[in-house]
């Protein structure tokens, strides 16, 4: 039986039946007698223009909220809604029966719900109905429920598990579990905050596989849970361990944005606390005592994460090349950075010392080191103007380095179709760099051309060029509807 939390919102049927209704509504508040038509549509539609300019000035100009040009398509989606809301007591008052102008804010409501699932439609942030209410499509439970039906087997001798040689034991599930639980800030004291650990298949039977572990930094503004709600990354790991006898890494997806804070940690150490040491050591000691995983060697991990999280990895990557000699870039920055800018940045969390910057900061590093054993992926999205040009700066600095780099070129714009195809397609490379725990790649990553689609709870037999879900520090156009298959091929160099 399916559920109704399961329903797409970003494909399918329920996003075309709710547009054709809007239209209809929209069509009727316009509609009306001729004092209505010549004289209240044209002031309404002369209010919506200057309210929506305003907000795009104010958010963009003025305040910088999004960090990034919104694109224009999304304020006009804005636009239609605003408009249908304002339209709504023009409409009233030339209406005779009460029951008519009950129903007009109805009517101007499904515009409005159909303007929001326009925006949803672009970035693919809520894939489902009950993704607007946290479900993630996958049961979810504490660790202390997990410990109360597992025993722990804490392997630290055994090599990396192959998938050659790994024979899956009788008792292995078929899908693996996802754990919500607080990683402990134990050496860099920062404030806990809830984040999610992916056990595959593989680690719950008897004997458990030696696994690598593959950290998975998300957006800002945003959390941990983004990559279940909006990557689908469970439903994903579960797919493509079923076609590997149930190996695929245990994901931790640690809290990295500290939400309440008025600054971001932005995955480095400063006066805004020590949140590179919370990735590199705090997290990666946590899951090896507690879950057995990734203990082989640091060649057994990796770290990826979309546009804030991109940049983290990237960060990370560079300077802790130890800890993470595999990344995966999606739609990262070219430096951390906030939307107060970086003048800002450097005085609150360096005390206006650049050079302290500088020794953190990922090009400045690249400048002065080389790395034999780091090999990673930068993705870049077709469409996105404002971040392509910042990530193709960064391969080309990695790559002068010496780093074994590639960069891809993703569908889409700065949204869930691009950032999820760093992960997804890329898997079969990561998971034979990582099981090899040599920290070297045993071949080059390379996308695999699209083969099917993917769509909210539903499981194809080779992840291509999946579709899913939206959100983020910056937002930009997903565009992914339009565009065409995605491709790995060398792009031009452009420094901005």
């Amino acid at each position: 039986m399916i559920s109704v939390n399961s329903l797409p919102l970003t494909s399918g049927a329920a996003p075309v039946v709710l547009d054709l209704l809007a239209l209809a509504a929209l069509i009727w508040l316009l509609a009306g007698p001729r004092r209505h038509v010549l004289r209240a549509v044209p002031l309404a539609v002369a209010l919506t223009f200057a309210v929506t300019v305003g907000l795009w000035f104010v958010s963009e100009r003025l305040w910088n909220l999004w960090g990034a040009p919104l694109p224009v398509a999304v304020y006009g989606f804005i636009a239609v809604g605003m408009l249908a809301m304002i339209l709504v007591i023009p409409k009233m008052l030339v209406q005779r029966r009460l029951r008519v102008r009950i129903f007009t804010p109805v009517v101007a409501a499904a515009v409005v719900l159909a303007s929001a699932s326009l925006v949803n439609q672009d970035f693919q942030y809520y894939p489902t109905l009950g993704s607007l209410f946290e479900d993630s499509g996958v049961a979810i439970q504490s660790l202390a429920q997990f410990q109360l039906q597992h025993h722990p087997a804490i392997r630290t001798a055994l090599a990396p598990t192959l998938e050659a040689t790994w024979n899956p034991p009788a008792d292995m599930p078929q899908d693996g579990v996802v754990i919500r639980t607080s990683i402990p800030a134990t050496t860099s004291h920062l404030p806990e905050a809830p984040g999610y650990v992916y056990l595959p298949p593989a680690y719950l039977g008897t004997p458990r596989a030696n696994l690598p572990v593959l950290v998975l930094i998300h957006g800002v503004p945003g959390g941990s849970f983004d990559w279940l709600r909006g990557a689908q990354i469970a439903q994903f790991m579960n797919s493509y361990a079923q076609e590997h006898k149930g190996l695929a890494p245990v994901v931790v997806m640690p809290d990295a944005g500290a939400i309440n804070a008025k600054y971001p940690p932005v995955c480095l150490n400063s006066r805004q606390g020590k949140a590179a040491t919370y990735l590199t050591q705090d997290v990666p000691n946590w899951i090896k005592k507690t879950f057995g995983a990734g203990t082989s060697s640091p060649g057994q991990w990796a770290i990826g994460g979309f546009s804030y999280g991109g940049t983290c990895a990237m960060q990370l990557a560079t300077n802790y090349p130890a800890v993470y000699p595999t990344f995966i870039d999606s739609s990262g920055e070219n430096e951390p950075t906030i939307n107060q800018g970086r003048s800002e940045l450097i005085k609150e969390y360096f005390g206006g010392n650049e050079a302290d910057f500088a020794k953190q900061n990922a090009l400045d590093v690249l400048k002065t080191r080389r790395y034999t054993n780091s090999a990673g992926v930068v993705t870049v999205g077709a469409t996105d103007s404002f971040y392509r040009p910042q990530g193709i700066q960064v391969y080309e600095a990695m790559k002068k380095a010496g780093m074994d780099v590639r960069l891809q070129e993703a569908p889409g714009g700065h949204a869930w179709p691009a950032w999820k195809y760093g992960v997804y397609n890329n898997m079969d490379w990561l998971m034979a760099r990582l099981t090899a725990g040599t920290g070297r790649p045993p071949a080059a990553p390379k996308p695999e051309p699209a083969t099917g689609t993917w769509t909210a709870a539903t499981v194809t037999p080779r992840w291509g060029r999946p579709s899913g879900p939206l959100i983020r520090s910056t937002l930009s156009h997903a565009a992914a509807r339009r565009s065409g298959p995605a491709v790995e091929r060398n792009v031009p160099v452009v420094v901005g």
